[in-house]
């Protein structure tokens, strides 16, 4: 999996993971992310599904590349 991020985006979540391994155990890029996006999955579940998981969807499924006038 792969998505466009504003470098300075990168850079401050790397900082963020670097200066806090002590206190939250996140250490790699890849779980940090994994984590946050799979808490708004599951904001999203609850507000819009009665907390349960939305049908899957497979890569190709989804809209590719940014909204024409971007």
């Amino acid at each position: 999996m792969s998505f466009y991020q504003e470098q300075e985006d990168t850079d401050r979540i790397r900082g963020a993971i670097m200066h806090t391994i002590p206190s939250e155990g996140v250490r790699s890029l890849s779980q940090f992310l994994s984590g946050a996006a799979m808490k708004e999955v599951e904001r999203l579940e609850a507000k819009y599904n009665n907390g349960k998981p939305f049908p899957p969807v497979r890569a190709r499924e989804l809209p590719q590349g940014r909204p024409m006038g971007e």
